[in-house]
């Protein structure tokens, strides 16, 4: 990553943010104040300083406590992929069977259960040969994917359990914007030695949606974490905490507009449903996912007028895929779709979300407006193929390790494939 320096930089100048904004206050009387109003500040300075800094040395203490605390709970991720690689290709050696280079994903994790379970990214694991486990004392062991769900970008890796700490997962009814928040991992592999780096930040927000980075490696990043805390390439899949040493969520990814941005964070919630389908992970039980074979965006205000619907209230359907459920049922290109089952479709990734979470061989009911005629359809679900992810370690290597590189507005209108 060229932006390395660019965003330690930043970041140094955002940590020493608070520390300004202390000094500008007091300095501001004498500055641009009365003198009766500069000799004022002065006596409350010399009354509220001791308190003030007594203050700031009681916040940082609770950090440390919670550092402490989560530390012996993450651990960090070097997984391996052996490629064949052109002799001409860098980093390619020889071998019996040709030319071989290494390809090595930094990330993070962070022990879920007492037997050796780690959770973290899909992404992160994803084809990898070999898995190393790197705790807080440095030391290193192996470890293996015990089940992977790519639509959701979670992993679970089983290794040795001896030394390992799980984590405590907080309530997710308490979770609140304008929370602490605490980003422990590995950034760019620099927590080789155990001693993983620390951000802190805050929750910026709730249920954000990535549908651009969605799209491009067909996952689902529809109810997201978005943190102030600073997030780059190799924290992938460790955890976000709060004050109280509680994962909410799992560092996923950085939404930038070019690379001299520092990007916002984004991790996975623990939401009840994430839980659920980490707790299947954990088992070793495959996770399926509901298949229509539709690809639908948000509708246009001129098709929303065209077609008399309120806001936020159906989705265009852009492509069906041959001999797929969807087209089975009967639904065609150019469609709208307002109610699946019975739910009102919203968003393409609320309906996306609701196709996904479906069982696979049910049948649903699709409400439809073709020409301004409504339509009501029957689905049979198929189970999505896990081989749909593709992971583009080429086209989108501002991204890879946790970075997205687009504009906001732009993913908006982002197809989902569902």
């Amino acid at each position: 990553m060229t932006r390395s320096c660019q965003e330690i930089r930043c970041s140094r100048l955002r940590g020493l943010g608070l520390w300004f904004a202390l000094v500008g206050l007091l300095a501001w009387p004498y500055l641009f104040g009365s003198p009766a109003l500069a000799e004022e500040a002065e006596s409350a300075q010399l009354v509220g300083a001791p308190d003030l800094m007594a203050n700031l040395e009681a916040v940082e203490q609770a950090f440390s406590r919670v550092v402490e605390q989560v530390s012996p709970c993450v651990v960090g991720i070097r997984a391996r992929r052996y490629e064949s690689s052109s002799p001409y290709e860098r980093g390619g050696y020889a071998t019996q069977n040709g030319f071989e280079q290494t390809v090595t994903i930094n990330g993070s994790g962070v022990v879920l259960r007492p037997d050796g379970s780690i959770l973290t990214n899909e992404h992160v694991v994803r084809g990898a040969d070999e898995i190393e486990i790197i705790l807080r004392d440095g030391s290193r062991r192996m470890g293996q994917v015990l089940a992977a769900d790519p639509r959701a970008d979670l992993a679970v890796v089983r290794t040795e359990p001896d030394g390992l700490v799980p984590a405590r997962i907080a309530e997710w009814d308490n979770v609140r914007r304008g929370q602490w928040s605490i980003a422990v991992g590995n950034p760019f592999g620099l927590g080789y030695d155990g001693n993983l780096s620390v951000s802190v930040g805050v929750i910026s927000n709730l249920n954000r949606r990535l549908p651009g980075l969605g799209e491009v490696e067909d996952r689902l990043y529809a109810d997201m974490i978005q943190t102030t805390a600073s997030i780059h390439p190799g924290n992938s899949g460790g955890p976000l905490f709060n004050m109280r040493g509680e994962v909410v969520g799992i560092v996923t990814a950085v939404h930038s507009r070019g690379i001299d941005d520092e990007g916002i964070g984004f991790a996975i919630p623990m939401s009840p449903a994430r839980r659920q389908l980490i707790d299947m992970l954990a088992a070793g039980k495959p996770v399926e996912h509901g298949f229509l074979g539709l690809i639908v965006r948000e509708l246009k205000p001129s098709e929303r007028m065209a077609a008399g619907l309120g806001p936020d209230v159906g989705v265009w359907v852009d492509r069906v895929e041959p001999n797929g459920p969807a087209d089975a049922a009967g639904v065609r290109p150019n469609d709208i779709i307002v109610r699946y089952d019975g739910r009102l479709v919203e968003a393409p990734m609320q309906f996306a979300d609701c196709v996904g979470l479906t069982p696979i061989g049910q049948q649903v009911t699709l409400e439809v407006v073709r020409r301004n005629q409504a339509l009501t359809l029957q689905a049979t679900l198929d189970r999505r193929q896990s081989n749909r992810v593709q992971s583009i370690r080429g086209a989108s290597a501002l991204w890879r390790g946790m970075h997205h590189e687009s504009d906001l507005a732009s993913d908006a209108e982002a197809c989902q494939d569902l």
